[in-house]
């Protein structure tokens, strides 16, 4: 039942509002904004065409989350610049609260608007703070920036206009707790929205609201470049697409070019598009990424492979030259104790020391990624140790993120994806040059200089014997 209703002042179209939270809609006939007030409704203006962003969840789509009921009631596109992406304003328990429902980094997060609370200036927040939300407890930032509004689409709490420029920090807590401090476009007021990060699996949506053709006819992601179709292979979640037919790297969403790269020579270690199962969970690896840095003035380089399950979301395999193959679990900033940064942190109850401070530059990329990746992107790393484990942070433009890798053996990685045993990924090129392999030894050239060098020596000996015996000094 509709809670307020009247006519569209730009196209006398029937316009409706479900929420009595809702205070803006945009006409689904001639996409004007439409506010309504205590004066009646009035036009905003028209709202710019929606990006067609891979989404998982329509408005009119119903579900459940952890049984709790809910309906999809509008959608708002922003970009910080490389592409845009979606939150959804949702209707909880049949019209009696509201929140927020988003996608990023294979989580889903939910938040619901808390009053009362004081919190910073946003000019005074800076990475890793931390920020007491009352009741709600501490979160600590993990994110700050600015994002401006593409479009929109349905009912909304409050009007959008395209081109509005809105400031946010978003911040962890325990036990997987999430909040956004919305400072608007920073003139004074601010909202605050508290709520969790949970599973996919969490969620049951039942498809009711309407999709676009693109979204129900294709499997496939087209490259806009050489125009191959490249299968999709984790649903309408990723972001960017490096080609593995032509190289090329492009957005989605836009179907943009944003980098040109050759194409693959060969297969990656871990083909693209192969399953497998790793700790009893199925994953199948849908990105290829080679990143690189500048040590001590050589350079260094490191392959990653980006792994997706559906309940757990991302996880990555790196392949490092120095330490063998490792396994990354995400770590929330707020499980983290950082009393002792920057010389160490501590994290489930181990201590862990600083090994070393550096950059990661993203070289080459195949396959389907979950941000805005871009060639020559660079992020500044810290790696803190404890034996062989490691818990890394790295910060780009606005934002950290924390992991844990563990050593695992490629036998490991090669029976769970029905890999050779023997094959390329069990020996790597070294360091110092040369190959590493499966048991850690060292061959290719740094066998053939060692041989070299043997070769060298026979040959001044024998030079020496035969000056000897012409009697010469």
């Amino acid at each position: 039942m509709a809670v307020a209703q009247g006519q569209c002042p730009n196209c006398g179209a029937s316009i409706e509002f479900g929420l009595g939270s809702s205070l803006a809609k945009v006409c689904e006939f001639c996409r004007a904004t439409v506010v309504r007030s205590d004066r009646g409704l009035e036009n905003l203006g028209v709202a710019a065409d929606l990006a067609n962003t891979p989404t998982l969840i329509s408005i009119g789509d119903q579900g459940s989350l952890s049984g709790r009921a809910f309906e999809v009631m509008g959608r708002i596109q922003l970009d910080h610049g490389k592409g845009p992406w979606d939150e959804f304003y949702v209707s909880f328990d049949h019209g009696n609260d509201w929140g927020w429902l988003a996608y990023a980094q294979g989580h889903w997060y939910v938040t619901s608007q808390v009053a009362g609370e004081i919190i910073p200036p946003f000019a005074s927040l800076t990475l890793e703070m931390d920020v007491p939300l009352g009741p709600a407890g501490n979160f600590r930032v993990a994110e700050l920036k600015t994002a401006t509004v593409v479009s929109t689409e349905g009912e909304l709490p409050t009007a959008y206009p395209s081109g509005y420029v809105r400031h946010y920090a978003d911040c962890y807590g325990q036990n997987s707790a999430f909040a956004t401090l919305d400072y608007g476009d920073n003139t004074g007021r601010y909202d605050v929205f508290v709520g969790w990060v949970f599973s996919e699996t969490q969620m049951q949506v039942t498809l009711e609201g309407q999709r676009t053709v693109d979204k129900i006819k294709t499997d496939m992601i087209k490259c806009p470049e050489c125009g191959g179709d490249v299968p999709k292979l984790s649903g309408d979640r990723a972001k960017r697409l490096g080609c593995p037919y032509c190289g090329t790297v492009s957005d989605i969403a836009t179907q943009q070019i944003v980098a040109q790269q050759e194409a693959a020579m060969s297969q990656p270690d871990i083909p693209i598009g192969t399953t497998g199962n790793l700790g009893g969970r199925d994953y199948i690896c849908i990105a290829y990424v080679r990143r690189g840095t500048d040590f001590d003035g050589d350079p260094y380089s490191w392959e990653e492979y980006l792994l997706w399950n559906q309940e757990l979301g991302y996880r990555w395999l790196v392949k490092d030259p120095e330490s063998g193959w490792l396994w990354v679990d995400p770590v929330a900033n707020a499980d983290l104790d950082l009393t002792q940064m920057p010389n160490a942190v501590g994290w489930n109850g181990r201590s862990f020391t600083v090994r070393n401070h550096g950059s990661a530059e993203v070289q080459y990329v195949l396959g389907e990624m979950y941000w805005q990746c871009e060639i020559g992107e660079t992020t500044r790393t810290s790696d803190f140790i404890n034996g062989r484990d490691v818990v890394s942070r790295e910060e780009g433009p606005g934002e950290s993120r924390w992991s844990y890798s563990a050593p695992i053996a490629w036998a490991v990685i090669a029976a769970a994806f029905n890999l050779p045993v023997d094959g390329p990924g069990g020996r790597f090129a070294a360091a110092g040059g040369g190959t590493i392999a499966a048991g850690g030894g060292k061959s290719g050239c740094a066998s053939s200089t060692v041989l070299l060098i043997v070769l060298v020596l026979v040959v001044l000996m024998c030079m020496l014997v035969a000056c000897g015996t012409c009697g010469s000094a």
